[in-house]
């Protein structure tokens, strides 16, 4: 269906405000800021489909390990249906689309999309998981870890990967760390020492698509 979202501008020369607006959802005849009269400026860029992704990657699985916040849970489960996660295990604490709706503000429906299941204990399902051949991959920022993006490439091999991410308060369960093959950190910059949690797999998930392609 084709959108009537224009980017209106107003008029008044002292205030020019500028900003996106459904016509069919809106008037949009007076300008917000300073009530005077608008214009359509220009109709919103079209948009289209980006190229799908290689269909010979890895098979990803991701554990959320008792992560509080809804919103993040629900962003991520977003970044899992463009990313093509093919299952996600929401552990301990994490709360679950079905039983809290805040979670489909963020996800935009791809909590109904993207297969998910809760799990009471994450190391046993861990220890299930790799005892049907899947890698695990912790994204914790400890002594040992590597750089995600100076990963060996030696280091990714195998067909199945299970990514962790854990509480931001408490960091990994230190078992889900011990059971896990290989730990990797986003570099930082800047006084943080760590990113939003959604944001981080946004950006390890991504990172670790390009790698298996190479």
């Amino acid at each position: 269906m084709e959108s009537n979202l224009y980017f209106m501008e107003c008029l008044d020369e002292n205030c020019r405000f500028r900003f996106p607006l459904d016509l069919d959802a809106f008037e949009g005849k007076v300008c917000p800021m300073c009530g005077s009269e608008l214009r359509a400026a220009t109709k919103r860029t079209p948009q289209w489909q980006p190229g799908q992704l290689k269909n010979n990657l890895p098979e990803f699985f991701l554990l959320l390990d008792n992560i509080r916040s809804a919103h993040n849970v629900g962003s991520i489960l977003r970044t899992c249906e463009g990313a093509d996660i093919r299952k996600v295990f929401l552990g301990g604490l994490t709360p679950t689309p079905s039983k809290n709706r805040s979670i489909s503000k963020a996800a935009l429906g791809a909590e109904e999309r993207v297969d998910w299941a809760w799990t009471a204990n994450s190391l046993q399902t861990v220890r299930e998981l790799k005892a049907e051949g899947f890698k695990a991959l912790a994204l914790e920022c400890l002594p040992d870890a590597s750089n995600l993006f100076e990963i060996n490439p030696g280091l990714l091999t195998g067909e199945k990967w299970l990514i962790i991410l854990g509480s931001e308060p408490a960091g990994i369960d230190p078992g889900l760390v011990e059971l896990a093959d290989i730990s990797v950190f986003i570099p930082m910059g800047g006084e943080k020492s760590s990113l939003n949690v959604s944001v981080a797999f946004g950006i390890a998930v991504y990172g670790l698509r390009f790698m298996f392609n190479r």
